[in-house]
Protein backbone atom coordinates (compact mmCIF):
# COMPACT_ATOMS: atom_id res chain seq x y z
CA UNK A 1 0.00 0.00 0.00
CA UNK A 2 0.93 3.68 -0.68
CA UNK A 3 1.80 5.13 2.86
CA UNK A 4 -1.28 7.24 4.25
CA UNK A 5 0.86 10.60 4.26
CA UNK A 6 1.84 10.14 0.63
CA UNK A 7 -1.95 9.12 -0.45
CA UNK A 8 -3.15 12.83 1.58
CA UNK A 9 -0.34 15.13 -0.66
CA UNK A 10 -0.75 13.41 -3.78
CA UNK A 11 -4.46 13.96 -3.28
CA UNK A 12 -4.12 17.81 -2.24
CA UNK A 13 -1.67 18.12 -5.23
CA UNK A 14 -3.57 17.21 -7.76
CA UNK A 15 -7.06 19.08 -6.48
CA UNK A 16 -8.13 21.80 -8.88
CA UNK A 17 -10.72 23.18 -10.59
CA UNK A 18 -11.02 22.78 -14.30
CA UNK A 19 -12.65 21.34 -17.56
CA UNK A 20 -11.28 18.69 -19.72
CA UNK A 21 -10.42 19.32 -23.30
CA UNK A 22 -11.46 17.57 -26.77
CA UNK A 23 -10.35 14.15 -27.25
CA UNK A 24 -7.45 11.91 -28.74
CA UNK A 25 -7.35 8.61 -30.41
CA UNK A 26 -6.47 5.71 -28.20
CA UNK A 27 -4.04 2.92 -28.58
CA UNK A 28 -5.32 0.40 -26.33
CA UNK A 29 -2.07 -1.66 -25.45
CA UNK A 30 0.40 -2.40 -28.62
CA UNK A 31 -1.21 -5.91 -30.24
CA UNK A 32 0.55 -8.62 -30.03
CA UNK A 33 3.41 -7.58 -27.17
CA UNK A 34 2.56 -8.82 -23.66
CA UNK A 35 2.73 -6.41 -21.18
CA UNK A 36 5.99 -5.85 -19.02
CA UNK A 37 4.71 -6.87 -15.74
CA UNK A 38 6.97 -7.07 -12.72
CA UNK A 39 4.80 -9.57 -10.16
CA UNK A 40 3.24 -11.77 -12.65
CA UNK A 41 -0.20 -12.58 -13.33
CA UNK A 42 -2.65 -11.33 -16.34
CA UNK A 43 -2.36 -7.62 -16.98
CA UNK A 44 -5.72 -5.93 -18.62
CA UNK A 45 -5.60 -5.37 -22.35
CA UNK A 46 -4.96 -1.96 -22.51
CA UNK A 47 -1.81 -1.93 -19.65
CA UNK A 48 1.19 -1.59 -21.53
CA UNK A 49 3.57 -1.25 -18.98
CA UNK A 50 2.44 -2.57 -15.55
CA UNK A 51 2.09 -5.00 -12.53
CA UNK A 52 -0.24 -7.46 -11.11
CA UNK A 53 -1.67 -6.00 -7.64
CA UNK A 54 1.04 -2.97 -7.36
CA UNK A 55 0.79 0.59 -8.94
CA UNK A 56 2.95 1.66 -12.12
CA UNK A 57 2.04 5.17 -13.37
CA UNK A 58 4.23 8.52 -13.55
CA UNK A 59 5.94 7.54 -16.95
CA UNK A 60 9.06 9.26 -19.10
CA UNK A 61 9.71 7.29 -22.55
CA UNK A 62 12.46 8.24 -25.12
CA UNK A 63 12.98 6.78 -28.43
CA UNK A 64 16.86 6.75 -29.73
CA UNK A 65 16.28 4.86 -33.25
CA UNK A 66 14.35 1.92 -32.85
CA UNK A 67 14.62 1.61 -29.28
CA UNK A 68 12.21 3.15 -27.01
CA UNK A 69 12.94 3.31 -23.34
CA UNK A 70 10.72 3.84 -20.33
CA UNK A 71 11.31 4.81 -16.78
CA UNK A 72 8.05 4.98 -14.53
CA UNK A 73 7.54 5.21 -10.54
CA UNK A 74 6.41 1.69 -9.41
CA UNK A 75 5.68 0.00 -5.81
CA UNK A 76 8.20 -2.51 -4.80
CA UNK A 77 10.93 -3.36 -2.37
CA UNK A 78 13.95 -1.16 -2.17
CA UNK A 79 16.94 -3.57 -3.61
CA UNK A 80 18.90 -1.76 -0.72
CA UNK A 81 16.39 -2.20 2.21
CA UNK A 82 13.89 -5.11 1.47
CA UNK A 83 12.10 -3.59 4.44
CA UNK A 84 11.06 -0.42 2.27
CA UNK A 85 8.19 -1.71 0.42
CA UNK A 86 7.30 1.91 -1.43
CA UNK A 87 8.26 3.60 -4.53
CA UNK A 88 10.95 2.82 -6.72
CA UNK A 89 11.82 3.58 -10.44
CA UNK A 90 11.40 0.77 -12.65
CA UNK A 91 13.06 0.67 -16.26
CA UNK A 92 11.91 -1.69 -19.69
CA UNK A 93 13.06 -1.03 -23.53
CA UNK A 94 11.02 -1.87 -26.64
CA UNK A 95 12.71 -2.93 -29.81
CA UNK A 96 10.44 -1.33 -32.40
CA UNK A 97 11.91 -3.94 -34.85
CA UNK A 98 11.70 -7.35 -33.35
CA UNK A 99 8.60 -5.81 -31.11
CA UNK A 100 10.19 -7.26 -28.05
CA UNK A 101 9.74 -5.54 -24.90
CA UNK A 102 12.11 -6.37 -22.18
CA UNK A 103 11.12 -6.88 -18.32
CA UNK A 104 11.09 -4.10 -16.04
CA UNK A 105 13.61 -3.98 -13.74
CA UNK A 106 14.57 -1.44 -10.53
CA UNK A 107 17.42 1.34 -11.80
CA UNK A 108 16.53 3.68 -8.51
CA UNK A 109 15.30 3.63 -4.98
CA UNK A 110 15.47 5.67 -1.83
CA UNK A 111 18.98 5.78 -0.06
CA UNK A 112 18.68 5.45 3.57
CA UNK A 113 20.02 8.82 5.73
CA UNK A 114 19.77 10.89 2.56
CA UNK A 115 17.36 14.11 1.60
CA UNK A 116 14.95 11.12 -0.40
CA UNK A 117 15.43 8.32 2.08
CA UNK A 118 11.36 8.04 2.14
CA UNK A 119 10.35 8.08 -1.52
CA UNK A 120 11.66 8.09 -5.09
CA UNK A 121 9.17 9.26 -7.67
CA UNK A 122 8.39 11.18 -10.67
CA UNK A 123 11.51 10.39 -13.27
CA UNK A 124 12.08 12.28 -16.27
CA UNK A 125 14.80 11.18 -18.45
CA UNK A 126 16.91 13.33 -21.00
CA UNK A 127 20.13 12.85 -23.32
CA UNK A 128 23.27 14.83 -23.36
CA UNK A 129 26.72 15.10 -22.71
CA UNK A 130 27.61 15.26 -18.53
CA UNK A 131 31.14 15.91 -18.15
CA UNK A 132 32.19 14.86 -14.83
CA UNK A 133 29.07 16.19 -12.63
CA UNK A 134 29.71 13.67 -9.72
CA UNK A 135 33.45 15.02 -9.69
CA UNK A 136 34.37 11.01 -9.98
CA UNK A 137 36.06 11.53 -13.71
CA UNK A 138 33.42 10.25 -15.57
CA UNK A 139 30.94 11.65 -18.45
CA UNK A 140 27.70 10.62 -18.63
CA UNK A 141 25.22 10.07 -21.19
CA UNK A 142 22.07 9.63 -19.40
CA UNK A 143 20.60 12.50 -16.51
CA UNK A 144 17.45 11.39 -14.58
CA UNK A 145 15.69 14.06 -12.74
CA UNK A 146 13.01 12.50 -9.92
CA UNK A 147 10.86 13.30 -7.23
CA UNK A 148 12.48 12.45 -3.77
CA UNK A 149 11.68 13.29 0.00
CA UNK A 150 12.92 12.15 3.95
CA UNK A 151 9.14 12.48 4.95
CA UNK A 152 6.90 9.85 5.85
CA UNK A 153 4.17 11.53 5.29
CA UNK A 154 5.29 12.76 1.87
CA UNK A 155 5.53 16.31 1.96
CA UNK A 156 8.51 19.16 1.45
CA UNK A 157 9.29 17.14 -2.09
CA UNK A 158 12.97 18.30 -3.78
CA UNK A 159 13.97 16.95 -7.07
CA UNK A 160 17.42 15.27 -7.67
CA UNK A 161 19.51 14.25 -10.20
CA UNK A 162 21.12 10.73 -11.47
CA UNK A 163 23.90 10.13 -14.37
CA UNK A 164 23.83 6.78 -16.24
CA UNK A 165 26.01 5.62 -19.44
CA UNK A 166 23.34 2.61 -19.95
CA UNK A 167 20.19 3.76 -18.73
CA UNK A 168 19.94 1.37 -16.04
CA UNK A 169 22.98 1.61 -13.69
CA UNK A 170 22.41 5.73 -12.18
CA UNK A 171 24.55 6.98 -9.78
CA UNK A 172 22.68 9.70 -7.51
CA UNK A 173 23.86 13.22 -7.01
CA UNK A 174 23.88 13.58 -3.21
CA UNK A 175 22.03 17.15 -2.82
CA UNK A 176 18.26 18.24 -4.54
CA UNK A 177 19.04 20.23 -7.39
CA UNK A 178 15.60 21.81 -6.91
CA UNK A 179 14.95 22.16 -3.08
CA UNK A 180 12.02 21.70 -1.05
CA UNK A 181 10.25 25.22 -0.44
CA UNK A 182 8.01 24.42 1.91
CA UNK A 183 8.35 21.95 4.88
CA UNK A 184 4.21 21.27 5.06
CA UNK A 185 3.23 21.58 1.87
CA UNK A 186 4.09 18.56 -1.35
CA UNK A 187 7.07 20.77 -1.72
CA UNK A 188 8.15 20.82 -5.59
CA UNK A 189 7.51 17.92 -8.14
CA UNK A 190 6.70 16.78 -11.54
CA UNK A 191 9.80 17.65 -13.73
CA UNK A 192 9.92 18.38 -17.04
CA UNK A 193 13.36 18.28 -19.11
CA UNK A 194 14.63 19.86 -22.29
CA UNK A 195 18.43 19.68 -23.48
CA UNK A 196 18.99 22.91 -24.87
CA UNK A 197 22.42 22.75 -26.92
CA UNK A 198 22.34 18.66 -26.55
CA UNK A 199 25.70 18.72 -24.28
CA UNK A 200 24.72 19.38 -20.54
CA UNK A 201 22.65 22.95 -21.09
CA UNK A 202 19.24 21.86 -19.13
CA UNK A 203 16.11 23.78 -18.72
CA UNK A 204 14.46 21.84 -16.27
CA UNK A 205 10.60 23.09 -15.43
CA UNK A 206 8.54 21.63 -12.25
CA UNK A 207 5.94 22.56 -10.15
CA UNK A 208 5.45 23.92 -7.04
CA UNK A 209 2.70 23.43 -4.28
CA UNK A 210 3.03 25.17 -0.94
CA UNK A 211 -0.05 25.44 1.63
CA UNK A 212 -2.51 27.97 1.09
CA UNK A 213 -1.12 29.16 -2.28
CA UNK A 214 -1.51 28.17 -6.25
CA UNK A 215 0.13 25.97 -8.02
CA UNK A 216 2.66 27.48 -10.26
CA UNK A 217 5.27 25.85 -12.84
CA UNK A 218 8.82 27.34 -13.16
CA UNK A 219 11.39 27.50 -15.20
CA UNK A 220 14.83 26.81 -14.20
CA UNK A 221 18.20 26.65 -16.63
CA UNK A 222 21.61 25.32 -16.50
CA UNK A 223 25.12 24.45 -17.66
CA UNK A 224 25.87 21.54 -16.20
CA UNK A 225 22.53 19.74 -15.25
CA UNK A 226 23.47 20.45 -11.84
CA UNK A 227 23.30 24.17 -10.79
CA UNK A 228 20.34 25.65 -11.74
CA UNK A 229 19.26 29.30 -11.73
CA UNK A 230 14.76 30.29 -12.23
CA UNK A 231 14.33 32.06 -15.12
CA UNK A 232 10.75 32.90 -15.04
CA UNK A 233 6.77 31.56 -14.14
CA UNK A 234 5.22 29.69 -16.80
CA UNK A 235 1.98 31.73 -17.95
CA UNK A 236 -1.67 30.16 -17.23
CA UNK A 237 -3.59 32.66 -19.41
CA UNK A 238 -5.81 29.99 -21.57
CA UNK A 239 -5.55 27.17 -19.31
CA UNK A 240 -8.76 25.96 -17.87
CA UNK A 241 -7.46 27.14 -13.98
CA UNK A 242 -5.18 29.89 -13.80
CA UNK A 243 -4.73 29.31 -10.23
CA UNK A 244 -3.03 26.61 -10.95
CA UNK A 245 -3.14 23.15 -12.77
CA UNK A 246 -1.27 19.77 -11.75
CA UNK A 247 0.87 18.52 -15.10
CA UNK A 248 2.69 15.10 -16.18
CA UNK A 249 4.76 16.56 -18.75
CA UNK A 250 6.00 18.84 -20.76
CA UNK A 251 7.83 18.56 -24.59
CA UNK A 252 9.47 20.88 -27.34
CA UNK A 253 8.40 20.90 -30.67
CA UNK A 254 11.62 21.74 -32.27
CA UNK A 255 9.59 22.28 -36.27
CA UNK A 256 7.16 24.91 -34.88
CA UNK A 257 8.94 26.32 -31.68
CA UNK A 258 6.36 25.10 -29.69
CA UNK A 259 5.80 23.53 -26.44
CA UNK A 260 3.37 20.57 -25.31
CA UNK A 261 2.24 20.22 -22.45
CA UNK A 262 -0.07 17.02 -20.55
CA UNK A 263 -2.70 18.83 -17.91
CA UNK A 264 -4.25 16.76 -15.61
CA UNK A 265 -8.15 17.44 -15.19
CA UNK A 266 -9.79 17.84 -11.94
CA UNK A 267 -10.33 15.18 -9.42
CA UNK A 268 -13.86 14.15 -9.33
CA UNK A 269 -15.93 14.61 -6.62
CA UNK A 270 -16.47 12.14 -3.98
CA UNK A 271 -20.48 12.83 -3.70
CA UNK A 272 -20.20 11.65 -7.76
CA UNK A 273 -18.86 8.13 -7.02
CA UNK A 274 -20.23 6.62 -3.50
CA UNK A 275 -17.96 8.35 -1.47
CA UNK A 276 -15.32 6.73 -2.78
CA UNK A 277 -11.89 9.09 -2.98
CA UNK A 278 -10.58 8.35 -6.65
CA UNK A 279 -6.70 9.06 -6.05
CA UNK A 280 -6.04 9.68 -9.72
CA UNK A 281 -8.13 11.96 -12.18
CA UNK A 282 -10.28 11.22 -15.04
CA UNK A 283 -8.72 13.02 -17.58
CA UNK A 284 -5.43 14.85 -19.22
CA UNK A 285 -5.79 17.96 -21.76
CA UNK A 286 -3.11 18.60 -24.25
CA UNK A 287 -2.16 22.06 -24.89
CA UNK A 288 0.42 23.70 -26.77
CA UNK A 289 1.94 27.21 -26.77
CA UNK A 290 4.12 29.05 -28.40
CA UNK A 291 8.32 28.96 -27.03
CA UNK A 292 8.15 32.87 -27.35
CA UNK A 293 5.04 33.02 -25.13
CA UNK A 294 5.28 30.22 -22.79
CA UNK A 295 6.17 32.96 -19.97
CA UNK A 296 5.17 35.74 -21.25
CA UNK A 297 1.36 34.66 -22.00
CA UNK A 298 1.59 37.18 -25.31
CA UNK A 299 -0.72 34.24 -26.95
CA UNK A 300 -2.28 31.56 -24.62
CA UNK A 301 -2.31 27.87 -23.90
CA UNK A 302 -4.22 26.14 -26.78
CA UNK A 303 -6.31 23.13 -25.63
CA UNK A 304 -5.97 20.15 -28.70
CA UNK A 305 -7.34 17.36 -27.27
CA UNK A 306 -8.30 15.23 -24.08
CA UNK A 307 -8.22 11.81 -23.45
CA UNK A 308 -10.36 10.90 -20.39
CA UNK A 309 -13.07 8.13 -19.39
CA UNK A 310 -15.71 8.97 -21.71
CA UNK A 311 -12.58 8.19 -24.64
CA UNK A 312 -10.87 5.59 -23.23
CA UNK A 313 -13.06 4.12 -20.39
CA UNK A 314 -10.38 3.87 -17.74
CA UNK A 315 -11.72 5.55 -14.62
CA UNK A 316 -8.31 7.00 -13.96
CA UNK A 317 -6.16 9.05 -16.53
CA UNK A 318 -3.64 11.24 -15.25
CA UNK A 319 -0.31 11.55 -15.43
CA UNK A 320 1.42 11.29 -19.03
CA UNK A 321 4.28 11.31 -20.50
CA UNK A 322 5.39 12.51 -24.20
CA UNK A 323 7.55 10.17 -26.23
CA UNK A 324 10.43 12.19 -26.78
CA UNK A 325 14.01 12.20 -28.28
CA UNK A 326 16.93 11.60 -26.64
CA UNK A 327 17.24 15.47 -25.92
CA UNK A 328 13.37 16.01 -24.69
CA UNK A 329 11.46 17.02 -28.22
CA UNK A 330 8.60 15.52 -29.76
CA UNK A 331 9.99 15.33 -32.96
CA UNK A 332 10.34 11.35 -33.20
CA UNK A 333 8.76 8.26 -34.15
CA UNK A 334 5.22 9.11 -35.86
CA UNK A 335 5.55 12.81 -35.62
CA UNK A 336 3.36 15.12 -36.73
CA UNK A 337 1.61 12.46 -34.53
CA UNK A 338 2.08 13.17 -30.60
CA UNK A 339 2.44 10.26 -28.66
CA UNK A 340 1.70 9.56 -25.07
CA UNK A 341 1.78 7.24 -22.50
CA UNK A 342 -0.66 7.63 -19.23
CA UNK A 343 -1.05 6.44 -16.27
CA UNK A 344 -4.36 5.10 -16.38
CA UNK A 345 -6.28 2.36 -13.78
CA UNK A 346 -7.68 -0.81 -15.75
CA UNK A 347 -9.72 -2.66 -16.41
CA UNK A 348 -12.37 0.13 -17.14
CA UNK A 349 -15.25 -0.59 -14.96
CA UNK A 350 -17.99 -2.30 -16.53
CA UNK A 351 -20.92 -0.52 -18.21
CA UNK A 352 -23.24 -0.85 -15.22
CA UNK A 353 -20.96 -0.52 -12.40
CA UNK A 354 -22.18 1.49 -9.76
CA UNK A 355 -20.64 4.49 -8.65
CA UNK A 356 -18.97 3.07 -5.84
CA UNK A 357 -17.29 0.50 -7.94
CA UNK A 358 -16.41 2.60 -10.62
CA UNK A 359 -14.48 5.04 -8.22
CA UNK A 360 -12.70 1.77 -6.37
CA UNK A 361 -11.85 0.64 -10.30
CA UNK A 362 -9.23 3.49 -10.14
CA UNK A 363 -7.76 2.21 -6.57
CA UNK A 364 -3.83 2.53 -6.74
CA UNK A 365 -3.65 -0.87 -6.63
CA UNK A 366 -4.84 -1.02 -10.45
CA UNK A 367 -2.79 1.74 -11.64
CA UNK A 368 -0.87 0.69 -14.72
CA UNK A 369 0.50 2.60 -17.86
CA UNK A 370 -1.53 3.24 -21.24
CA UNK A 371 -0.23 4.42 -24.63
CA UNK A 372 -2.41 7.16 -26.42
CA UNK A 373 -1.73 9.37 -29.58
CA UNK A 374 -3.42 12.57 -30.73
CA UNK A 375 -3.58 13.19 -34.67
CA UNK A 376 -3.15 16.47 -36.00
CA UNK A 377 -6.25 18.01 -38.02
CA UNK A 378 -7.37 14.62 -37.87
CA UNK A 379 -11.75 14.10 -38.61
CA UNK A 380 -14.39 15.44 -35.89
CA UNK A 381 -15.27 13.11 -33.46
CA UNK A 382 -18.12 11.33 -34.49
CA UNK A 383 -21.49 11.61 -31.73
CA UNK A 384 -22.79 7.96 -32.10
CA UNK A 385 -26.00 6.50 -29.70
CA UNK A 386 -26.27 3.17 -28.73
CA UNK A 387 -28.57 1.14 -26.50
CA UNK A 388 -28.72 -2.32 -25.17
CA UNK A 389 -31.66 -3.91 -23.66
CA UNK A 390 -31.80 -1.91 -20.52
CA UNK A 391 -30.20 1.88 -21.31
CA UNK A 392 -28.99 4.41 -24.23
CA UNK A 393 -25.05 5.55 -24.40
CA UNK A 394 -24.44 8.82 -26.41
CA UNK A 395 -20.50 9.06 -26.99
CA UNK A 396 -17.74 10.41 -28.96
CA UNK A 397 -15.69 7.48 -27.53
CA UNK A 398 -15.25 4.52 -25.23
CA UNK A 399 -18.35 1.45 -25.19
CA UNK A 400 -18.08 -1.30 -22.75
CA UNK A 401 -18.03 -4.43 -25.44
CA UNK A 402 -19.51 -6.47 -22.93
CA UNK A 403 -22.20 -4.34 -22.40
CA UNK A 404 -24.65 -5.69 -25.63
CA UNK A 405 -24.74 -2.47 -27.35
CA UNK A 406 -25.66 -1.46 -30.89
CA UNK A 407 -25.26 1.36 -33.10
CA UNK A 408 -28.68 3.27 -33.55
CA UNK A 409 -27.91 5.96 -34.80
CA UNK A 410 -24.90 8.58 -35.72
CA UNK A 411 -26.48 12.22 -34.36
CA UNK A 412 -23.67 14.41 -35.66
CA UNK A 413 -20.34 15.71 -35.35
CA UNK A 414 -18.90 17.52 -32.60
CA UNK A 415 -15.09 19.59 -32.83
CA UNK A 416 -12.44 18.08 -30.44
CA UNK A 417 -11.36 21.44 -29.05
CA UNK A 418 -12.83 25.00 -29.10
CA UNK A 419 -12.12 25.79 -32.83
CA UNK A 420 -13.70 26.73 -35.96
CA UNK A 421 -16.25 29.36 -33.54
CA UNK A 422 -17.67 26.28 -31.80
CA UNK A 423 -18.12 26.99 -27.88
CA UNK A 424 -20.18 25.04 -26.57
CA UNK A 425 -18.83 21.47 -24.62
CA UNK A 426 -20.65 18.55 -24.46
CA UNK A 427 -20.15 16.42 -21.78
CA UNK A 428 -20.31 12.47 -21.04
CA UNK A 429 -21.95 11.82 -17.44
CA UNK A 430 -23.26 9.20 -15.63
CA UNK A 431 -26.52 8.92 -12.86
CA UNK A 432 -26.33 5.77 -11.04
CA UNK A 433 -25.67 2.38 -12.21
CA UNK A 434 -27.19 2.45 -16.05
CA UNK A 435 -28.78 5.91 -16.61
CA UNK A 436 -25.59 7.71 -19.50
CA UNK A 437 -26.73 11.52 -20.44
CA UNK A 438 -25.33 14.45 -22.32
CA UNK A 439 -24.37 17.76 -20.45
CA UNK A 440 -23.36 20.95 -21.20
CA UNK A 441 -22.59 21.49 -17.68
CA UNK A 442 -18.88 20.74 -16.74
CA UNK A 443 -19.99 19.59 -13.38
CA UNK A 444 -22.35 17.21 -15.06
CA UNK A 445 -25.28 18.76 -12.56
CA UNK A 446 -23.61 17.06 -9.82
CA UNK A 447 -23.66 13.48 -10.94
CA UNK A 448 -20.28 11.35 -12.36
CA UNK A 449 -18.31 13.16 -15.45
CA UNK A 450 -17.22 10.80 -17.81
CA UNK A 451 -15.51 13.55 -19.47
CA UNK A 452 -15.43 16.11 -22.90
CA UNK A 453 -17.23 14.11 -25.73
CA UNK A 454 -16.64 17.44 -28.03
CA UNK A 455 -17.20 21.06 -29.51
CA UNK A 456 -20.48 22.40 -30.90
CA UNK A 457 -22.37 25.26 -31.82
CA UNK A 458 -24.86 27.32 -28.72
CA UNK A 459 -26.44 29.17 -31.49
CA UNK A 460 -27.34 28.81 -35.27
CA UNK A 461 -24.20 29.71 -37.65
CA UNK A 462 -25.16 31.05 -41.18
CA UNK A 463 -23.81 28.86 -43.68
CA UNK A 464 -23.62 25.80 -41.25
CA UNK A 465 -26.35 23.21 -41.97
CA UNK A 466 -25.96 22.21 -37.84
CA UNK A 467 -28.60 19.54 -36.57
CA UNK A 468 -30.35 20.37 -33.37
CA UNK A 469 -29.57 18.32 -30.12
CA UNK A 470 -32.31 17.30 -27.43
CA UNK A 471 -31.92 16.46 -24.46
CA UNK A 472 -34.80 13.05 -24.08
CA UNK A 473 -35.52 10.75 -21.22
CA UNK A 474 -37.45 8.01 -20.46
CA UNK A 475 -39.07 6.72 -16.74
CA UNK A 476 -35.69 5.15 -16.78
CA UNK A 477 -33.15 6.43 -18.85
CA UNK A 478 -31.69 9.47 -21.05
CA UNK A 479 -31.02 10.16 -25.04
CA UNK A 480 -30.72 12.37 -27.63
CA UNK A 481 -32.58 13.50 -30.73
CA UNK A 482 -32.45 15.62 -33.29
CA UNK A 483 -36.75 15.70 -32.61
CA UNK A 484 -37.67 17.94 -30.71
CA UNK A 485 -40.67 15.84 -29.63
CA UNK A 486 -38.38 12.75 -28.77
CA UNK A 487 -39.85 10.61 -31.45
CA UNK A 488 -42.82 10.43 -29.08
CA UNK A 489 -40.90 8.16 -26.62
CA UNK A 490 -41.14 11.21 -24.08
CA UNK A 491 -42.36 14.11 -23.12
CA UNK A 492 -41.08 17.34 -24.93
CA UNK A 493 -37.28 17.65 -25.57
CA UNK A 494 -34.91 20.09 -23.70
CA UNK A 495 -32.61 21.99 -26.77
CA UNK A 496 -28.91 21.23 -25.36
CA UNK A 497 -27.44 22.97 -28.74
CA UNK A 498 -26.05 22.31 -32.37
CA UNK A 499 -23.47 19.65 -33.81
CA UNK A 500 -22.21 19.28 -37.34
CA UNK A 501 -24.20 16.75 -39.16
Amino acid sequence: MIPQGWIRAFIKRCMHKGKTYASVTLIAGLLGIVAANGCGGTLPADVFLGQSGAYSYSPTALQIGNTQQFWWCAQAHNPDNRSQYSDVIQYASYDLTTHQLTKPVIVLAETSGAWDSAFTCNPKVVGGVFTDPLKDGQTYSYAMYYVGTASSGGVANSIGVAFSNDGIHWKKYDQPVIAATTTTGYGVGQPAVFNSDQKSGIWLFFEDTRESAPIQHFKAVSVDGIHFSITGTLTTNGLADSSGITWGDMAYDATTDSWYAAFNCALRSPATTGDVAERGQPGVALYRIPNSSLLTGSVPWQPLHSFDTNLMGNESVFLAGFLRDQYGRVNVGSYPTIQLFTSISAPAPAWNASPSAAGKSAGAQYWGIGKAQWVPNSPMLTLNQYANSHTHEVTTGWVDPSGGFQLQSVLGHLYEGPVQGADLAFYGCKEGSVDYFISTDSACSGKRLLGLAGYGYSQPRPGLNLVLLFGCSTDHDHFLSKDSRCEGRSTAGQLLGYALP
